[in-house]
């Protein structure tokens, strides 16, 4: 019999196991190269459980070179799911590809160029007619392209090899410079004690994205939770590895190790792939658009790309939604060219109509949300009542109904989104009832519910002996409660808020709490899926984060579970200080009847000296009021904290200087100035020394400028400097005396005790006629970017005429 049992037991955990086996969505990721450290977070991910704690299993296909060119395609064409790609990626988005960035695990590309001291190739002077060993994928990389060419270096100069991937040509010199990895070839060449150079594309300003992992349109259109769990897990992977290298080496060396590297090797890479991940981040994956847009700028002005690229769907930002949509949902959308809305007129906070019939509310904060990941506007139908709302939606008059539950009646014409409002259902009584913990309490009270408000329906349900009636709108319930024709009122917490601190105060409160809270979603009319798959995927877009900032714009109130003393204290003390000025106001009239006779005599005296002195008073106020006038405008055009201009003030002025260049024909340069690593200096000595810096910084800046210089605060740490008469390369001097003067002089803090040094990084750029201000601001962004790439405290100038950056 105990056999019989165990027997029983273990077909049982197998069949479980079955069971939780076939539950598991299979997904494929494609490497970009030999198993290494380089993808040990899909390792761990896969070693630790956590794909399957998120419902997935992953199959890690193996690198084939011969495959490699045709990834991109094969994503795209749902043959692979996921893959990990170099920096070139980007040029597959151009070529067509429905390709979705999910993150950048390297902040800078690993990709460097090698040459041994004694080859005495240590600048780029020395590359003329040497040989280079790269890989044809390599070449293509705009990192090192752009090094090359920044430093005069064509492709014509170099003798390009086919890739040995073996270090040991370049020591034995079969060529005198090779690709490779920062994180692999440097621990060979130094284990043989090879001293060596590097040129690293990062520390010319070139930093790139690189190791992508990436799916397709298509795939994020259709599984798009499947893409979040496989990131989300992905990146788990990534952080414990990183956390975890010694026991993360010890599983790549014995079950991810086809190249037999050794342990020190292993170690070696994972050192430097961490350094890479966290390059100027603090996290894992980050990926930001502008840095895709600037490096594919660089491959055009390389000449490697001519085509266009739609940046709409390239990248996944959980922090900003973005909808990916099937083909057939693009169509419909097209079809229909707008999507419809029924709201509750009556129900704010949440929602409603103002006087004009604009739809207002937190609600509309979502819906906007929606609007700008949509290709077709969302129209809100204006009606009287949640009730009429209801039949518009069953006439089909509106596409939608809006925070709206499911009930079974409803489910005849609508479908329903995920709930992603939640909302706490309240009684509402008069301020002399009990609090009530147990709605069971209620038998036999007469309690208001809005009309059509589908937790009527559950109300009756849970508590049968509780009479429940309909009212036509909120304040309509809240008003019966008061004057006592109903007991009491269930509605939505801030709502009922709104209504008490207005109209009810002090005559009702909030007496109890359902256990339920109430949860809503959208109501799609039911004869359109495709619009229920769309809105679906908005509301799952939405994130915690997003729903709680706005939410929580409406502070709430706290329940009443006993006499609420604090009034009655503060209600007596009102009524004590009303009897109290009544009798000093009766005291003070007794005194003013005496004096009445001398004041007239006061007053006619007084009447002639003001009209004596009319003019002059006038005058005076006339002053005050220029005054005023002065201190506004000196409020509105000053930065309230250094004094100087601000950006309002600088783009009212910029059009007479633009003005007054293309008049008198004279050069005109921006400035655009960064204060160095100033986020660090906030958060090590705080915000009040960060202020105080800056104040140092504007004054020794101010010293150095001429009367018609404009120097104004951008933003933050960033300022700008309009030099008028002033052409590129004298601005780019007075850029590098200002940068000289900030470097010089750092700022002694007394109160720590310590000396602060300030650096600033420059990118400097001259007026073209006809150019905007923001035009202009944007080419100084541009060599500002350079600037901070190529490791801060230093001037980078953009000449738009010659297409050439200097420095």
């Amino acid at each position: 019999m105990p056999r019989i049992i165990r027997l029983s037991i273990c077909l049982l955990v197998l069949f479980s196991n079955s069971l939780f086996a076939k539950e598991l969505q299979q997904v494929t990721l494609q490497l970009s190269w030999y198993e290494q450290f380089q993808f040990a977070g899909y390792y761990m991910a896969k070693e630790k459980g956590f794909y399957n704690e998120e419902g997935l299993t992953v199959d890690i296909k193996p690198f084939d070179v011969k495959n490699q060119p045709i990834t991109p395609q094969k994503v795209a064409d749902g043959d692979i799911d996921f893959a990990v790609a170099k920096e070139t990626l980007i040029l597959s988005k151009s070529h067509s590809k429905r390709i979705v960035f999910l993150y950048a695990l390297f902040q800078s590309s690993p990709l460097v160029l090698l040459s041994t001291k004694a080859s005495k190739i240590d600048s780029f002077a020395r590359f003329i007619d040497k040989r280079v060993m790269a890989s044809i994928a390599d070449a293509k990389q705009a990192s090192l392209k752009a090094m090359l060419s920044a430093n005069n270096v064509k492709e014509d100069d170099l003798i390009f090899l086919n890739h040995s991937h073996n270090i040991e040509d370049l020591i034995n010199k079969k060529t005198d410079l090779m690709s490779a990895y920062i994180s692999r070839a440097p621990y060979y060449l130094e284990k043989k004690g090879v001293q060596y150079n590097i040129f690293n594309p990062k520390d010319y300003g070139f930093d790139l994205y690189s190791d992508f992992l990436y799916t397709s349109e298509h795939f994020m259109a259709n599984n798009i939770d499947t893409a979040k769990a496989f990131r989300k897990a992905s990146l788990r992977g990534w952080q414990y590895a990183f956390d975890n290298i010694a026991e993360t080496v010890d599983i790549v060396f014995d079950k991810y190790n086809e190249q037999n590297l050794t342990k020190e090797a292993l170690l070696f890479e994972a050192r430097e792939v961490k350094k890479l991940a966290y390059l100027n981040t603090t996290e894992i994956g980050s990926i930001n658009e502008n840095k895709i847009r600037k490096s594919f700028e660089l491959y055009k002005v390389l000449g490697i790309e001519k085509d266009a690229i739609d940046f709409t769907q390239l990248i996944y930002d959980p922090k900003k939604p973005t909808i990916f949509l099937t083909e057939r949902e693009k169509i419909y959308l097209e079809k229909i060219q707008k999507i419809t809305i029924c709201i509750d007129p009556n129900w704010l906070p949440y929602e409603g109509f103002d006087d004009n019939g604009k739809h207002i509310g937190i609600n509309t904060e979502f819906l906007d949300i929606f609007r700008k990941q949509l290709p077709v506007p969302i129209e809100t139908v204006e009606t009287d009542s949640w009730s009429q709302s209801i039949v518009f939606a069953e006439q089909r008059k509106c596409d939608l109904l809006s925070l709206a539950a499911s009930t079974p009646e409803r489910k005849k014409y609508l479908n329903f989104t995920s709930p992603y409002l939640v909302f706490p259902r309240v009684l509402v009584t008069k301020t002399n009832s009990p609090f009530i913990n147990n709605f069971t309490l209620l038998t036999n009270k007469i309690i208001g519910v809005p009309k059509g408000y589908a937790h009527q329906d559950i109300i009756k349900k849970d508590y049968p002996d509780i009479i429940v009636v309909e009212v036509e709108t909120i304040k309509d319930g809240l008003q019966k409660v008061a004057n006592g024709s109903l007991y009491g009122f269930i509605g939505s917490l801030n709502t009922v808020d709104l209504f008490l601190e207005d109209e009810f105060l002090g005559k009702l409160k909030v007496s109890g709490k359902f256990a339920q809270d109430r949860k809503l979603g959208i109501g799609v009319r039911n004869d359109e899926p495709l619009l229920l798959s769309i809105f679906e995927k908005l509301v799952s877009n939405l994130s915690q984060e997003q729903i709680n900032n706005i939410t929580e714009k409406k502070t709430l109130i706290k329940y009443v579970d006993k006499v609420d003393y604090n009034l009655l204290k503060w209600i007596l003390f009102i009524v004590f200080m009303v009897v109290l000025a009544f009798l000093y106001r009766q005291s003070v009239l007794k005194s003013l009847n005496k004096k009445l006779n001398r004041k007239v005599a006061e007053k006619t005296k007084a009447l002639l000296y003001l009209n004596a002195s009319l003019e002059l008073k006038i005058q005076e106020r006339t002053e005050k009021i220029e005054h005023s006038k002065k201190l506004l405008q000196s409020v509105a055009y000053r930065d309230s904290l250094t004094g100087i201009f601000n950006r309002h003030y600088l783009l009212e002025k910029s059009d007479s200087f633009f003005q007054e260049s293309n008049l008198l024909n004279t050069p005109l340069s921006i400035l655009l100035i960064d204060i160095d690593y100033f986020k660090k200096v906030n958060d090590v000595y705080g915000h009040l020394t960060g202020d105080r810096i800056l104040k140092y910084f504007v004054s020794n800046i101010q010293k150095e400028l001429r009367a018609d210089d404009l120097f104004a605060r951008y933003g933050g740490e960033e300022f700008i400097l309009l030099l008028p008469k002033t052409n590129l390369d004298e601005s780019s001097k007075v850029a590098e005396k200002l940068r000289r003067i900030i470097e010089k002089n750092p700022y002694n803090t007394d109160t720590l005790d310590t000396v602060i040094n300030i650096t600033i990084s420059i990118g400097a750029s001259q007026y073209q006629q006809g150019e905007t201000l923001e035009k202009l601001i944007d080419k100084a962004d541009s060599a500002l970017y350079l600037a901070k790439e190529g490791g801060r405290n230093q001037v980078q100038i953009i000449d738009q005429e010659e297409s050439d950056i200097k420095k």
